[in-house]
């Protein structure tokens, strides 16, 4: 809004200003009627307000004198020789830098079971989690085929104590049903074998204590960053104190024990699935976390691992070698008869445990 000065502007024909225009409409107001003979510019007052009017009428481009055309000197690539011989050599040009190839796998996420995998064996980590490949015997979903894998056999198991009661753990009276409606291949061996496991845990001692936690919960998941890596997973059961200074995590294992003692197979297989739960905890506020795996092949076998505050520097450092590892992009078989035993690449890309002989 203009209260101090407004201008306005408009052009009109040689008969003079049109109502119907808008500046016609303007100069009406103003009483402005012949501008045939206005001045150039002529100061009115109307209304106690001084309005100046400025009239610019068309006037022919004044004449310039055409521009001399600009000579253009051809540029010399080759400057001759002072002495009047050949043209001198061209300056030599810096070489050029190598753009480096971008690694073959950076990674970004990660899960527990992964960083696991790689410290197993990063050949069988790249062909599942680079390449793509999956075991060839996981078809317990498949309708005509019979027998699960390992592998189907610990995720059933899983699903299965995921419903139990933590407060009143039972084995579920229609087990075999919930089993073959996920894997209708599942053997009727098969399923005793997965009772037994569900069985062990409720039977044991350590659901007892489990069922007198507060806010026991199941199936948790968590995520967290570190070194620019996501780190994400599920927790089988995590109690925490109201406070939620202190943290209990249970993990399931299906393992056979014939693998070796559950000490020996924690320390060997899952010291960094171990590390990531305590620091999953800690990014969550608890100053406290013990972290517990039962063995369901066994109702007693039980490992269990306590963390406090001042361990998560060395717990972090071991975290960050792994992952560098794993950037690193140094992919190479480690031949052992129970890694192989399922894994995609073998006898298809690698000869597995025969490498050992060769």
């Amino acid at each position: 809004r203009a209260i101090d000065r407004l201008i306005v502007s408009g052009a009109v024909g040689e008969r003079g200003p049109d109502e119907r225009t808008p500046i016609g409409w303007v100069l009406d107001r103003l009483e402005v009627e012949e501008l045939g003979a206005a001045e150039a510019v002529a100061e009115l007052e109307r209304g106690g307000a001084r309005v100046l009017v400025r009239l610019d009428r068309h006037a022919p481009e004044p004449e310039t004198a055409a521009a001399e055309p600009a000579v253009v000197e051809q540029l010399e690539l080759f400057e001759p020789a002072e002495n009047g011989g050949a043209a001198a050599e061209a300056p030599a040009l810096a070489p050029l830098v190598e753009v480096p190839a971008p690694p073959l796998h950076h990674v970004r996420r990660l899960s527990y079971s992964a960083l696991s995998l790689f410290e197993r064996c990063s050949y069988r980590y790249f062909a599942e989690r680079v390449v793509g490949l999956r075991a060839s015997d996981a078809a317990g979903s498949v309708p005509g085929h019979e027998g699960l894998a390992a592998t189907e056999i610990g995720d059933a198991v899983h699903s299965l104590l995921e419903g139990v009661d933590l407060r009143a753990p039972a084995v579920p009276d229609d087990l075999a049903e919930r089993v073959r409606a996920r894997y209708p291949a599942a053997t009727d061996e098969e399923i005793e074998r997965i009772r037994g496991f569900v069985a062990s845990y409720c039977s044991s001692e350590l659901a007892s204590r489990i069922a007198a936690l507060e806010g026991a919960t199941a199936e948790l998941p968590f995520a967290f960053e570190h070194d620019g890596v996501l780190l994400h997973g599920r927790i089988d059961v995590l109690a925490r104190d109201p406070g939620g200074r202190t943290a209990v995590v249970l993990d399931y294992k299906t393992n056979s024990l014939a693998e070796g003692e559950p000490e020996e197979i924690v320390a060997n297989d899952y010291r960094l699935q171990r590390l990531v739960y305590a620091l999953a905890c800690f990014r969550a506020g608890a100053e406290e976390v013990e972290v517990v795996y039962h063995f369901l092949e066994r109702p007693e076998a039980v490992v269990t691992d306590c963390y406090k505050l001042e361990d998560v520097a060395a717990l972090e450092a071991e975290l960050s070698a792994a992952i560098a590892r794993i950037q690193a992009n140094d992919f190479r078989p480690t031949p052992d008869e129970v890694v192989c035993a399922d894994c995609p690449a073998l006898d298809l890309v690698c000869a597995g445990p025969r490498l050992r002989s060769a």
